[in-house]
């Protein structure tokens, strides 16, 4: 558990977003870590009970081929892979849209602590640490970090057209932000909390923020900038019931 409560700006850097094409459409992916060891993460993300206090409510079975309802946002799907507590792979069903979700908890020790670090380099810098912790006579036992990462692949349709990574990575945004409040505090209801958070001035700044953010995670896959931008600057208004100015 963290001792610093996260913020909206503190998850603009804390999470990595990033765009890539997939045999199916594109895949929007947002990763973040956090100080948790790998079981209360996936219990925050697959029990009802604690999904209905930082995401909604929830009802289903997490096993092969079950499937699962989220009332709130009127969607459902099929749960067609699960490798607990490592790999969640859903269909995620709204209206007549399908797509799938990828849900991937890892050790950080397996990724290094911001996903990048081969797991070699790490146990290394960790030794050297123990062995000057040792020589002050501090030894102790590591706090854990987990990687969290979040793939949703998405068609390549019309709707990818206008609003680009920014329409699906935005709630997602949202989501992780409610996602670490959970994990700093788990005794916590959130909902009311970031429902007054959304409806803030300080929520239609973190949601023109992360579209930026989308914005640039879109022209760094290698999309072209000005329909990129009017994409980003689409999805921002959208979620905020405005008109959006595209000159």
């Amino acid at each position: 558990m963290s001792s610093s409560t996260p913020t909206p700006e503190t998850q603009l850097t804390e999470v990595t977003r990033t765009v890539a094409p997939a045999k199916n459409g594109n895949t929007v992916s947002l990763a973040q870590t956090f100080p948790v060891d790998p079981e209360e993460l996936w219990s925050a993300l697959t029990i009802g009970s604690h999904l209905e206090v930082w995401f909604g409510r929830a009802s289903g079975e997490v096993v092969e081929g079950g499937a699962y309802t989220l009332p709130d946002m009127e969607t459902h799907g099929s749960v067609l892979a699960v490798e607990a507590p490592r790999r969640l792979l859903l269909s995620w069903e709204f209206g007549n849209s399908r797509s799938e979700m990828e849900l991937l908890v890892t050790p950080a020790e397996e990724t290094g602590a911001d996903g990048d670090a081969p797991a070699a380099d790490v146990a290394s810098a960790e030794g050297a640490a123990a062995g000057t912790a040792a020589e002050a006579g501090t030894v102790g036992t590591a706090a854990p970090r987990t990687r969290f990462e979040l793939r949703h692949t998405v068609p390549a349709d019309a709707h990818w057209a206008t609003f680009g990574p920014a329409a699906t990575g935005c709630g997602w945004d949202g989501a992780l932000y409610g996602l670490a409040l959970h994990l700093q505090d788990p005794s916590a209801d959130l909902m009311g909390r970031l429902g007054r958070f959304a409806n803030s001035p300080e929520g239609a700044e973190f949601t023109r923020a992360t579209a930026d953010a989308w914005y640039e995670a879109h022209v760094a896959s290698g999309a072209d900038k000005k329909p990129a931008r009017k994409a980003s600057v689409r999805t921002a208004a959208f979620y905020l019931g405005e008109e959006p100015d595209l000159s």
